[in-house]
């Protein structure tokens, strides 16, 4: 893996309609969510977008599914409504976005991109919604913290030497400041007895951690853990080795040989005769993989 030890600057030079259009729809839906709240709820005495947007227990037992995914763009309401510090908070977190997202993008592609913030949105959401379940809580979650988390473990794993000055002041790796800023936020979290954000972060952490190691394979930032991660790498290639070789009996032609004569058996009869002539003489598990799914395939289509 290539050792980026130089300064890093932190901002593309040319930002990606996805990220450009993933930044309009938060703005749009967080802001107009958060100012029509009150229209909604004291008004119309209606469930506002806020709350149908947002990940609840209430919302995903009424098959609102979408909730794993759109509370994504919708941030989370303090009891005083709209501040400055919830403002900030919000373009704090769309600029990571914007400057994550995109270095993410010129590194890996698009397709990483989708596969850290949404699909690791949507595994946070699962997440989510089980500790709302087992806690009895019918508060709604909401927010893209976990998924700019997300964002920068992957970003570490490739820039894991980047240096960011902090404070515009002190120079730190980014493994070090981005790992660290997890960690604080769950020591914090488990301490205050904030669990559900101590779990959802927990599971954010994960996502990054295995997607860059198993997705990408690549070993990351802390030596010590290389060789967990080397045997993980090496369980992953194994088992896409063995579903690929199933796979290939469904996909390529199904040419099995004759037991006896040796020639190929194309025509189905004729192999479902060999192999029960087969299991005749030397039992059931003489049967290969192949043969034992193209029988099955066989008597399926013909009841």
């Amino acid at each position: 893996m290539m050792n980026h030890s130089q300064a890093f600057r932190l901002g593309p030079r040319a930002t990606p309609k996805i990220i450009k259009w993933t930044i309009v729809a938060t703005l749009i839906l967080s802001f107009f969510s958060l100012i029509s709240n009150a229209l909604f709820t004291q008004v119309f005495h209606t469930h506002s977008p806020q709350h149908l947007f947002s990940l609840t227990t209430w919302g995903i037992h009424n098959f609102f599914i979408w909730q794993f995914i759109s509370y994504l763009f919708i941030q989370p309401l303090a009891g005083g409504g709209i501040s400055m510090a919830l403002i900030l908070h919000v373009f704090f977190d769309l600029y990571l976005l914007w400057a994550i997202g995109s270095s993410l993008i010129q590194a890996r592609g698009e397709k990483h991109f989708i596969g850290l913030y949404f699909g690791g949105a949507l595994f946070v959401g699962l997440i989510a919604y089980m500790c709302l379940f087992l806690f009895g809580s019918m508060l709604p979650f909401a927010g893209a913290t976990t998924s700019i988390y997300i964002l920068l473990i992957g970003w570490a794993f490739l820039f894991p030497e980047a240096n960011i000055m902090l404070f515009l002041l002190l120079p730190v790796r980014a493994k070090w400041l981005v790992f660290g800023l997890i960690g604080v936020n769950l020591f914090l979290d488990f301490s205050n007895g904030n669990f559900l954000s101590f779990f959802v972060t927990l599971g954010a952490m994960l996502y990054g951690y295995f997607y860059s190691v198993l997705v990408w394979e690549i070993l990351g930032p802390f030596y010590r853990l290389h060789g967990m991660e080397k045997r993980l790498i090496y369980f992953k290639r194994k088992m896409r080795a063995r579903f690929k070789k199933v796979v290939d009996i469904e996909i390529q032609s199904s040419k099995v040989y004759d037991f006896k004569t040796g020639k190929a058996i194309m025509h189905d009869d004729e192999f479902m005769d060999a192999c029960l002539d087969k299991i005749s003489q030397k039992g059931k598990t003489s049967l290969t993989m192949r043969e034992r799914f193209r029988m099955w395939r066989i008597s399926r289509s013909q009841s």
